[in-house]
């Protein structure tokens, strides 16, 4: 669930508050509310049940259990509970979908090291070696 990070303040955004903007943060985001804007966020976004996001959101880490309207790019791993609501394109390194989870988009699974090196490296031929 949400982690406090020993060096970087974490932020709750309650489920009273309705924030219309874009939200820019080191440290890590709880939504438990309402938010109109794009995220930007250099650690963990945690939505929690019954919350909304109407954005863009660019992320390290994603734990999404409410419902999102735009896009998700997540540097490593995006996790979408059996309560999670997502209707956009997703980006990221590893991704968990648990059962119930509703997704519409399209989903693009990349990490920076391997897009860097697949180039490089040579393809196994099925054909080689054989005549």
């Amino acid at each position: 669930m949400f982690q406090q990070n020993k060096n970087i303040m974490s932020s709750i955004i309650g489920p009273d508050l309705e924030v219309k903007g874009d939200i820019n943060i080191k440290g890590d985001l709880l939504i438990y509310g309402k938010v109109d804007g794009n995220i930007t966020c250099e650690g963990l976004v945690t939505t929690a049940k019954n919350s909304i996001v109407k954005g863009y959101i660019k992320t390290k880490f994603a734990d999404i259990s409410g419902q999102i309207e735009g896009d998700l790019e997540v540097q490593q791993k995006a996790s979408l509970s059996s309560t999670s609501i997502l209707h956009g394109n997703l980006l990221a390194s590893i991704l968990v979908i648990e059962e119930g989870a509703k997704f519409s988009g399209l989903c693009k699974m990349t990490t920076k090291s391997n897009t860097s090196k697949a180039s490089n490296r040579k393809v196994a031929n099925l054909n080689e070696g054989s005549k």
